[in-house]
This record gives C-alpha cells, sequence and structure tokens, in this order.
C-alpha cells in the first residue's frame, strides 16, 4: 500500500487501535501485538497489563515470520501451556469486534472431554478470523520454513477443526489494497 495500513486513519483512531479496542473490550486473557519498529513506536511504552509487543522488522516477510516472533514472545512471556489457544487476529481487520472475540475465545474454551486444537470462525460458510490453535500446534510452527502458511495446519487434519459460524456480523474487510481501504472508509 505503500505506506503502514495499519497505522492508516479510521474512525476516531487508526486501524489498529480499532483492532487493539476490540481485543481490549474482550474476555482475552493476554495479548501479542507484532510490529515494526514504526508501529511500536507509534504504540508507545503505557500498555495495558499482559500487553506484549514482539517486534518483526523484515518489511517483506511473509506472516508466517511474524506469527514465528509473536509465538515465541508469547512462549517466553506469558508462559502458554501445551493445551492453551493462541488467537490469531489480523491487525488490518478494524471491523473485528470485542464480541466476536469474545465468542471465540468462550467456545475455545467450553467445557469438553479434548478442545479442538484449531477453532475457526466462519461467515457465510467461509473461513476467516479469528481463528484459534492449540499452543502445542503453534509451537511446532515456530520452525517452519517461511514459505510455509498457517493454514496448512488446518488442511492437513481437517478432523482436527471445529468451525464456529458468526452470524451476528458480516466477515471484516481485509485491508491488502488501497481499494480495500476505500471500501472500508466507504470514501
Amino acid at each position: 500500500m505503500g505506506r503502514i495500513k495499519q497505522l492508516l486513519p479510521y474512525r476516531d483512531g487508526t486501524i489498529l487501535e480499532a483492532v487493539i479496542d476490540a481485543v481490549l473490550e474482550s474476555t482475552v486473557d493476554g495479548v501479542c501485538v507484532v510490529a515494526n519498529h514504526a508501529v511500536r513506536d507509534f504504540l508507545g511504552d503505557d500498555l495495558p497489563e499482559r500487553f506484549i509487543v514482539a517486534r518483526n522488522d523484515a518489511a517483506e516477510s511473509e506472516m508466517i515470520a511474524s506469527i514465528q516472533v509473536g509465538v515465541k514472545a508469547i512462549r517466553d512471556q506469558f508462559e502458554a501451556q501445551d493445551d492453551d489457544g493462541i488467537m490469531i487476529l489480523l491487525a488490518d481487520q478494524p471491523q473485528i469486534t470485542g464480541g466476536i472475540i469474545t465468542t471465540c475465545a468462550e467456545a475455545w474454551k467450553l467445557p469438553r472431554k479434548t478442545p479442538p486444537p484449531i477453532l475457526i470462525a466462519t461467515y457465510r460458510g467461509r473461513r476467516g478470523h479469528p481463528a484459534i490453535f492449540s499452543a502445542a500446534l503453534m509451537w511446532e510452527v515456530e520452525t517452519w520454513t517461511t514459505d510455509r502458511r498457517l493454514n496448512e495446519l488446518a488442511r492437513r487434519s481437517p478432523e482436527s477443526v471445529r468451525e464456529l459460524p458468526i452470524t451476528t456480523s458480516p466477515m471484516p474487510i481485509d485491508v491488502n489494497t488501497p481499494e480495500d481501504y476505500e471500501r472500508l472508509t466507504g470514501k
């Protein structure tokens, strides 16, 4: 997009602030934002409790590299256990709500014999975000090469996936192009 899309104006703040506000409104236990130095500087040092920022300054890296950075930070700073869930959200989907995040988090925590290793929100039958993966699966991702994609975990073990239909809102717009941003802002 030629600029840091997460810092583009959206409503009364930025795209990133809208996503962070939604996460902070939810019931998740901790937050790890993976960001480059400019976004890290934007966030500042006055962060809420259980909120960490992990740096990935490799601008051209694939999303899996940011996930690997985040997983390492979660392992080191939150002491996550194998059966904990790690939720993946995109910082360029500002239409996500605290309600959707909470719905997914609570569905993950539902008492059952064994929690699903993967829970994926769906919108009208299409998989989207949030997605929650068991920490044990995410530890495996830490060693992957950067040509791999996170959705490989769901494809290789479809029986391990629980889809959670989100019927209260449409799939959030993923802002990847100027046209996506125009669609998001209505300008």
